[in-house]
């Protein structure tokens, strides 16, 4: 039994499919299977990673009807014989002792999954530019500072995501937790994951690399006219969660309800930004702002961001003029000067405050 299945759903990546398998193979830890799901992929993907069947006996592959990434990796679960499950995106890729670092933070914290941090990479406007999240290893070993702390792994993406995290594999068996087959599976199954956990290890290593724009990829920016919803309908689902764990502490859930108040100035920015008239942009934000939920999140919500705090202040006041306004500027900030845009971005990741 190797101690970790590594399990990625491999879909129209042919241009990085190979980078990504070779930085799995190539890590200083060895103990693991590699089980590539092709998803139905219509280029040379499913050839790449037959590829790779003769060269390394890790390598397992699944060919399938397209179903999505849910399915897929659902798919891998049910072949998987690892003690940890792990999750990477088959377009990015991971340094070398990423794995090694993972595994050793589990085993000395016996946690029932273990995060990490990150580095995001992005390609726009004709320039490349990065930056890493990684926050102070600790391990939550109980239930309660579980409880009492995740709130400050919500900004900094390190709780929506599957690409930096082991699961325990067992109790993702015990729970009959999956991916659901929907839209942004990633924060639904880690808030199911987390639902009920007793233990949570954090490991200070920003060695995954996430590809976040690029062409071809299904980060690439294109307008959602259902991103509101989908975003309402997740934030829903974490306050869920939270009920579940009778959390009332009222700094915690300023924090929670600050996240989704900086969920609310993406959905702005994008619909000011998109191709749809001014009146159906109106119309939009108009139905944000009189959400009571929006409502409540715009006006308790702590933002640790200064950049979206001010953002916000339009949205506070329901000025639906004033937050094109700003929608239009921040979406210039980001394509015009890419560089510093992402250098501020990359200071608004918080350092966790731990609360017993």
């Amino acid at each position: 039994m190797p101690k970790i299945s590594v399990i990625t759903p491999v879909y129209k990546v042919e241009e990085y499919l190979g980078k990504c398998i070779d930085s799995i193979l190539e890590q200083t830890f060895e103990d693991f299977e590699l089980i590539i799901v092709d998803d139905g992929s219509p280029d040379s993907c499913g050839k790449i990673a037959d590829g790779y069947l003769s060269k390394d006996s890790r390598v397992k592959v699944i060919h399938k009807e397209n179903g999505g990434a849910p399915s897929a990796r659902n798919k891998g679960i049910e072949i998987a014989t690892g003690e940890w499950f792990y999750f990477p995106d088959s377009d990015d890729w991971l340094e070398s002792d990423y794995l090694e670092k993972l595994y050793n933070v589990a085993v000395k914290t016996d946690a029932q999954m273990v995060i990490s941090g990150y580095t995001m990479e992005y390609f726009e406007n004709g320039t490349s530019n990065s930056y890493s999240v990684s926050t102070p290893e600790f391990d939550y070993k109980t239930q309660n500072m579980v409880r009492n702390n995740l709130h400050n792994y919500f900004d900094n993406m390190m709780i929506a995501v599957p690409w930096n995290k082991l699961y325990k594999a067992d109790y993702i068996m015990k729970n009959n937790i999956r991916f659901p087959e929907l839209k942004w599976d990633d924060l639904h199954f880690n808030m199911e994951v987390i639902m009920d956990i007793e233990k949570v290890a954090i490991c200070s290593s920003s060695g995954y690399h996430f590809f976040r724009s690029r062409m071809g990829s299904e980060t690439t920016t294109v307008f959602d006219n259902m991103l509101y919803q989908k975003r309402k309908e997740q934030f829903e689902h974490v306050l869920k969660v939270y009920h579940h764990w009778k959390v009332n502490n009222s700094d915690i859930l300023k924090i929670i309800y600050g996240y989704y108040a900086s969920r609310l100035v993406q959905c702005v920015q994008e619909i000011a930004i998109s191709n749809n008239s001014k009146e159906d942009k109106k119309k939009m934000i108009s139905n944000i702002l009189n959400d009571k939920l929006s409502y409540k999140a715009i006006r308790v919500g702590k933002i640790k961001s200064k950049i979206l705090s001010i953002a916000v202040i339009p949205m506070k006041i329901k000025n639906v003029t004033l937050c094109i306004c700003m929608g239009k500027i921040i979406g210039f900030a980001k394509v015009n000067m890419t560089s510093l845009f992402y250098k501020i971005k990359s200071k608004s990741v918080n350092k966790a405050k731990v609360i017993n």
